[in-house]
């Protein structure tokens, strides 16, 4: 999950200007999340269909990771986020929503009883008081307390996209993997 988490991170520090300002044009969250969801599996679905359609095969025995990720990796951890951002300064909801790894190393600890090695601390450790620093948390910014829960809820969601997507991407191509995660993300935004 680690190359995950470092791919991800990327993408999400990358974004969080370009969603800041989008919300504070006025688009909600939720229409935010929606319209990313609903853009992203089209054109990745799109691409599938004329190059590979093979590749959308689906088993009814996948069904529920696939809707797992679609609702908490796709539709939930982006929403999250974008509240998140738009109630608080981008670094601290950042800092709040990388506490995933974290979360995840927690759970191969305590609930898969795995020995989680002392480095993997220490780059955790690392790499939040490095977010902290870029952060400024030593700054009164007037946390919102919806905005926190917001982000804790994002590092919750992401937490469970990179564990149930590290199972998932054992049996599925990425490119598949990833339309259907957005497509189910999609699907729960037009419910």
């Amino acid at each position: 999950w680690s190359s995950g988490c470092r791919n991800d991170g990327c993408a999400f520090s990358v974004n969080a200007s370009v969603s800041k300002v989008v919300l504070e044009a006025g688009i909600e969250p939720a229409r935010l999340s929606a319209l990313r969801c609903t853009g992203a599996a089209l054109g990745i679905g799109l691409v599938l269909l004329v190059m590979a359609p093979g590749r959308l095969r689906l088993t009814a025995r996948e069904l529920p990771a696939l809707i797992c990720l679609g609702v908490a990796g796709a539709a939930l951890v982006q929403w999250l986020y974008f509240v998140a951002i738009d109630r608080l300064p981008v670094g601290i909801a950042l800092l709040l929503e990388f506490t995933a790894p974290v979360l995840v190393a927690l759970y191969a600890r305590m609930v898969m009883r795995q020995d989680v090695r002392a480095r993997t601390w220490l780059a955790l450790a690392l790499a939040l008081g490095g977010l902290s620093l870029v952060a400024q948390v030593w700054h009164d910014t007037g946390l919102d307390p919806v905005g926190v829960a917001a982000g804790l809820g994002a590092a919750a969601c992401l937490a469970t996209y990179f564990l149930v997507g590290s199972h998932t991407a054992a049996t599925r191509d990425p490119a598949s993997l990833t339309f259907y995660m957005f497509a189910f993300g999609a699907l729960f935004w037009a419910v």
